[in-house]
């Protein structure tokens, strides 16, 4: 079992890592908001790029393969980092949600590219699952405190 002062410093960080999510978890609705603003003040909108519908259908295909690999490459980047040790769980987490919020981040510029706002919405909840379904628990984060901690005595 860690140490009280141990615990204590992974709950620091646990809160501080959790608020930066929630944080970024917030900039996701907050592309939203500027996805209805621009839908309002510019209608009808119709993007920014004047794309073919083949075109813009390509841009599609290709952005969900990159959010489906950016799902991947959030599992790859946690069990490379938490491999190394439970100091890296912060790091870990930062960068899952920074690679959760991209997924949002490309529904915003399909959106910007052709003027679907449910183009947008698809990967925003995209996104928003990819934060459920990454988003550190702290039970989590204690059993793997935990593990390194009897790994070090052996």
């Amino acid at each position: 079992m860690p140490a009280p002062s141990d615990l204590l410093e992974l709950k620091k960080r646990y809160l501080a890592v959790n608020f930066m999510g929630l944080a970024m978890i917030a900039s996701v609705f907050a592309y939203a908001v500027v996805v209805e603003v621009v839908k309002r003040a510019l209608a009808p909108f119709q993007g920014f790029a004047g794309l073919e519908a083949a075109q813009i259908q390509m841009m599609k295909y290709l952005f969900v393969a990159l959010a489906l690999g950016q799902f991947l490459l959030i599992r790859v980047v946690q069990k490379f980092l938490v491999s190394r040790g439970a100091q890296f769980l912060p790091q870990a987490a930062v960068i899952s949600f920074a690679l959760c919020e991209a997924v949002g981040l490309l529904g915003l510029v399909l959106f910007f590219l052709n003027g679907n706002p449910m183009d947008f919405y698809l990967f925003m909840f995209l996104s928003l699952f990819y934060f459920w379904f990454y988003f550190p628990r702290y039970r989590d984060w204690e059993a793997q405190a935990e593990a390194q901690k009897s790994a070090t005595k052996k």
